[in-house]
């Protein structure tokens, strides 16, 4: 299984592209994230740019593409831990290197 790490350096196994959908492997559970969720994250971050990253649930982080996902879609901001690094990797965007974290499109 392919290793990727978070922006914060922590690394994690997944499963799948950006493509096609992500399955991101824990311990004793795993999370999906669909290629639609893919999309939705990368049409915020062409839009908003520069856009916070958002990552967090509590607080919800005001502004954020992590907001958007929560709020509009009901899915976890979490997601953008995982989706993020994936993005920056095949060259979609940069992000800084300190929190907040703020996403700038290429």
């Amino acid at each position: 299984m392919p290793l990727g790490t978070t922006i914060t350096g922590v690394q994690f196994e997944y499963s799948g592209s950006l493509t096609t959908g992500l399955i991101i492997v824990f311990n004793s559970s795993a999370l999906k994230i669909t290629p639609e969720i893919v999309m939705i994250i990368r049409h915020e971050i062409t839009t908003r740019s520069p856009v916070l990253m958002g990552a967090n649930r509590k607080p919800l982080v005001a502004d954020s593409v992590g907001e958007t996902l929560w709020m509009k879609y009901k899915t976890s901001p979490q997601v953008m831990s995982y989706v993020l690094p994936l993005l920056v990797e095949e060259g979609f965007c940069t992000v800084s290197d300190r929190k907040p974290f703020v996403i700038h499109k290429w």
